[in-house]
């Protein structure tokens, strides 16, 4: 549009007084009249040129609407005749600018220059989308995003998103589903240029929805570090529906409409292993509970983004959440009901396994060294912490131990696993790199002789109600390290510890009444305490050849 034009208009304008009030109107035809005299011009062409500006000064609210209709212009106020003065008189001096010319440049510029370029799109894109007459106001930016859900013990994996302390909007939550954008390299490379930012600059493109995995893959990998196929493996979870939002990192700010896509992960033994340490070295990640999830709960003062997934639907964001299974299964190869394998410290005495009251010795004869590994196994697959750890080696959660910068240890493993084929003693290989003793480990139990129940005498002889006791296990030198002494104190009644220190002191049938009582009250309390079972005892008091014993050393302090 020739500067020309707009400058014959601007005297042609209506007017607005500054200061009583008075006003008056211009009709359309003498402004179109105006150019085609002035500047011989076809009608049709002063007639474009007169709208494009009427709509221009309509989108910026600056003419009065109840004129329009009877074709003329009208000011609603002055401060609106100045900002349409100001807009046509910069359109019309070649030497005008709201802005430097470098102003809205974006490379290698610094975040206070992105921050004054976000405000500008901010206001304006705000004001276009609340203002909207129908309230649905066209998106100018389209963004395509991946996301991945791992879940593991009712928790979601959540990243701290980069944008953080950049954002104006930080309530709206600081941390995000892993994944995330997708960017024109993650679709195929044989797309030229032209039609491949035509695309990602399109509504619903079925061609960008399709390279949504490929985002996937490379934001996990920067985020989580964790490798396609060789950590994990996903399938396609819920595509959410779009929703528009005046939204974008400084300075991409505009009223975005944004295409989910949302896939489950499912870990392999590495990825899940990998994952465990991962987490322990970046702080930028964490779990959420899939009720604060649901509920935009803030935890520990972080803030899950959910408001994508909420406005989707809140309640089958939960129930699917909570249906969604684990991205890891930590199962182990052997877990009987009621069954029970006691480890005894001295490879002369049998293993005993089976169900509980009827184990048996199992059929397999060990050397202390391999006794001593077994041993390792099982204290770290309960869970029981090392003083000291034999090197290179990793303890792993659920069981697993990684010794492939320990050969020798290797060996042993290997050679250990062929030995205990046809048993209950299941020990899983992974390429021959990760080792665990696969049975539940609340089944798994040690020798009675590394424990020790304390009660002091003075308590004793006391009238205390209830006294404190302590079961205490004795550190346990392993093949894989030292275990550390571990000791946890119970407070039971003083006419109890009175029975148990007399059942320690002699052994009842199993048909004495007193001894079965004795023996009653001890599994209705003390047993069912999840802090003994930790412990790694199997029983305090337990039925052994038709009599009613008392399980391990007893000290009177």
């Amino acid at each position: 549009m020739s500067a020309n034009l707009i400058q014959t208009l601007i005297p042609q304008l209506p007017r607005y007084a500054e200061e009583e009030g008075d006003f008056y109107s211009v009709p359309r035809e003498a402004l179109i009249s105006a150019l085609c005299r002035q500047h011989q011009l076809e009608r049709a062409i002063a007639e474009n040129t007169v709208y494009v500006i009427e709509t221009l000064l309509d989108s910026l609210a600056v003419l009065n609407t109840a004129y329009l209709p009877k074709g003329e212009w009208c000011f609603v106020s002055f401060p609106a005749q100045l900002l349409a003065m100001s807009i046509l008189t910069a359109m019309s001096d070649n030497e005008s600018r709201f802005f430097a010319d470098n102003f809205w440049n974006t490379q290698g510029i610094a975040d206070a220059k992105k921050n004054q370029q976000r405000e500008v799109l901010s206001v304006i894109e705000n004001r276009r989308y609340e203002h909207h007459s129908s309230h649905n106001a066209k998106p100018i930016r389209y963004i395509y995003v991946s996301w991945g859900l791992i879940k593991l013990d009712g928790n979601i994996l959540f990243y701290q998103r980069e944008d953080t302390q950049k954002r104006f909007d930080k309530k709206a939550g600081d941390y995000g589903l892993v994944g995330g954008r997708l960017n024109q390299h993650d679709v195929p490379a044989d797309m030229a240029m032209p039609a491949l930012l035509a695309e990602l600059q399109s509504a619903n493109s079925g061609l960008i929805k399709k390279a949504l995995p490929e985002t996937l893959k490379r934001e996990i990998s920067e985020e989580v570090g964790l490798v396609f196929e060789l950590h994990y493996r996903f399938m396609p979870w819920r595509s959410l529906k779009p929703y528009r939002q005046v939204q974008g990192s400084a300075p991409n700010h505009a009223l975005t409409e944004y295409y989910l896509d949302i896939f489950q992960i499912e870990l392999t033994l590495e990825g899940y292993l990998f994952l465990q340490q991962q987490i322990k070295r970046d702080d930028r990640l964490a779990w959420f509970a899939i009720d604060d999830v649901a509920n935009g709960e803030t935890v520990d003062g972080k803030i899950a983004y959910v408001k994508a997934l909420v406005d989707d639907d809140r309640l089958a964001l939960k129930t699917g959440l909570l249906a969604l299974p684990d991205s890891f299964a930590t199962g182990y190869l052997f877990d009987p009901p009621k069954y029970g394998l006691t480890l005894l410290v001295d490879a002369e005495k049998p293993l005993l396994a089976g169900v509980l009251g009827k184990e048996k010795a199992i059929d397999v004869v060990l050397t202390s060294r391999q006794l001593s590994v077994l041993l390792g196994l099982a204290a770290h697959g309960r869970g029981f912490e090392f003083a000291a750890v034999e090197q290179n080696i990793v303890f792993h959660s659920y069981g697993w131990v990684d010794v492939k910068n320990n050969p020798t240890l290797q060996a042993e493993l290997k050679q250990l696993v062929e030995l205990l084929k046809g048993t209950d003693l299941i020990i899983e290989n992974h390429r021959d790199e990760l080792f665990r003793l696969s049975i539940n480990p609340g089944v798994v139990y040690f020798d009675e002789a590394l424990f020790t129940y304390s009660v002091h005498k003075a308590d004793l002889i006391g009238t205390k109600t209830k006294i404190p006791v302590s079961i205490e296990r004795k550190a346990l030198a392993t093949a894989l390290g030292m275990t550390t002494v571990k000791a946890e104190a119970f407070k039971v009644t003083l006419e109890f510890a009175h029975k148990l220190q007399q059942l320690s002191e002699k052994q009842f049938s199993a048909d004495n009444d007193e001894a079965v009582k004795i023996e009653d009250r001890y599994e209705k309390n003390l047993h069912k305490e999840s802090r003994f079972s930790a412990l790694g005892l199997r029983k305090l008091i337990r039925r052994d050849a038709g009599v009613i014993k008392f399980c391990c050393k007893l000290d009177v302090l």
